[in-house]
Parts: structure tokens; sequence; C-alpha cells
């Protein structure tokens, strides 16, 4: 079926962190003790899904001019879909269908806008500009893995706290900062295997520049790091302790970055490892919200 088709050239099953990002934003927005407005959180996190399938496509779209998509070792975590090169989707209707989402996230935003403030138009700038120019601008320049953390880790989890509280402060910047450092990472890993391919396509990343020896320790060093941030934030108090529940997942963090620090030994034990970093980074932020929940809950009944 054709949705199927779809689903599939939209990386679908990869749309859950931008839902786990605005559940965990606000989660903390309803722990300060900030009302929960429905209607902005649903504003918000379909914002969010829009713009995460106009970098999907976009990426599908301009990988496919530039023929990278030709070259890379396909996996479900990289390498694009490889519908395009099938030429099971032509290229101008994946290129339709990211204008179209863009254009639809862009009219929302103007009505958080107005409905919130003018406070959140840096996020929605920012978060805009990396969607639409990741692939034909930021990932060519050595600023790909900076644009993926901040414009699908860290801007989603401040805005989604800021259409709610309608400010911000130190303790959902540190949570942001986790977000970021997980998002960042996760473009970092799955940029191993596209090396030849990404090079021959003009692209320049961080495991080009670094190397992979560099890039695993980098990996490994922000991966332990991300869970560093959020221990600090508990222990310092900007943070309740139940949050800590997202450190149960530091067997995967291990898998993952032991997978970086082997690649090449074994490519079924690398997307192993990719799948181990998927999961720590999705469960770390739904561990921590189910955290900020407990805390809430907490907190209504003494």
């Amino acid at each position: 079926m054709r949705w199927k088709i779809w689903a599939i050239e939209v990386r679908a099953p990869f749309l859950v962190l931008p839902l786990v990002l605005s559940i965990l934003g606000t989660s903390l927005s309803v722990f300060q003790g900030f009302p929960f407005h429905g209607l902005n959180f649903f504003a918000f996190t379909v914002i969010l899904l829009l713009l995460h399938i106009t970098v999907n496509t976009l990426n599908e779209y301009y990988d496919h001019l530039l023929g990278i998509d030709y070259h890379t070792q396909r996996t479900m975590f990289n390498g694009g879909s490889g519908l395009l090169q099938e030429g099971t989707v032509k290229p101008m209707d994946t290129f339709i269908v990211a204008m179209a989402c863009f254009a639809i996230a862009l009219m929302l935003c103007v009505y958080l806008l107005f409905d919130v403030g003018m406070l959140l138009l840096p996020i929605f700038l920012l978060g805009m500009v990396f969607a639409l120019f990741y692939t034909q601008l930021f990932a060519r320049n050595m600023m790909g893995e900076l644009s993926a953390g901040l414009g699908l880790g860290f801007l989603p989890v401040l805005g989604a706290f800021m259409v709610q509280a309608q400010t911000w402060d130190a303790s959902i910047l540190v949570l942001a900062t986790m977000s970021g450092l997980l998002t960042f990472n996760l473009l970092l890993l799955n940029q191993f295997p596209d090396q030849k391919a990404d090079r021959e396509g003009g692209r320049r990343n961080l495991v080009l520049f670094l190397g992979e020896e560099r890039s695993a320790i980098l990996y490994s060093a922000l991966t332990f790091g991300s869970y560093g941030v959020l221990i600090s934030a508990v222990l310092v108090g900007l943070l309740p302790w139940p949050v800590l529940l997202g450190a149960l997942t530091l067997p995967l963090a291990y898998r993952a970055s032991l997978a970086a620090m082997q690649f090449g030994v074994s490519p079924v034990t690398f997307v192993e490892g990719q799948g181990a970093n998927v999961k720590m980074i999705l469960f770390t932020q739904i561990l921590a919200s189910v955290g900020l929940i407990i805390s809430i809950m907490h907190g209504s009944i003494v």
C-alpha cells in the first residue's frame, strides 16, 4: 500500500523521538507547577513531527541528487531508505512532501507565536533553519552534528517547556543539554558506515575529520557525559531524584560505545550497537519523563 511506502520514506519509526522530546520538556514544566495547555502541547508536538519529516525527506532528496545514497552501506539506521534509487518514489514527490510539512509547521509556529508570545521566535527560527538546510548546508560544512543536536534535541525540549511555562530557567537548560548531546551522538554514530559515500558526495562531518578512533572516543565521552549532566542536575537540586531512572539505560550506552570503538571488526555487531544507541537515546528520556511524572504525582499526593 502507498501509505506503507511513505512511512518508510519519512522514516516513521524514528518519529518517536520528537514525541519523546515534547513529553520531556512538558513534564518538567508541569512538575514546576505551570498549568498544562493541551492545545499548545499538541501544536508544538505536531511542529516537531513535521520538521523531523522535513529533515528526513529533504535528506533523502538531496542525497539522491548528489549520488550519496547510491553508494551507502544501507541499514535501518543509515544510508537512506533506497526508495528513490529503486524508483519506487519520485524525487520531486519527496521534495513536495518536505515542503508541505514545512509549510504546515510554519503556520502552527505562527499560531503559537500569537498565543504564547514572541519569546518563542528564536527557537522557531533556528529550528526551521536547521530543518530546511541541514543536508545542503550544515552537513557539508562540519555543522551537521551540531545542527542535529540543537534542532532535533536541545531546542525541542526547551520549546516544549516554554510553550507551557512561557519562560525558561536553569533546570530546563540542563535537561535540554542532555537531550542535545544524545541527539548529537545519534547522528555521529550513524555516520561511521557512510564515510566513503559522504566523502565522495562532498559532505564534511566529524567522522571524516577526526577519523574513526577519535570519533569513537568523542561519541563515548558525550554519551556518558549526558548521564553526568543528568546526575549533576539532581545533585545540585535542579531536577528531582526520580529522573535518575534515565540512568537505567547505562548498559545500552556501554554496548553502543563498545560498537563505536570496535567499528570495522564486525558489521553485525556495529548495527546492533546502532540499535542500542537508538534505544538508549529514547529510553533515557522516556524514563526521565517517567521520573518527572512520578515527582508530579508524589507532589499531588503529599
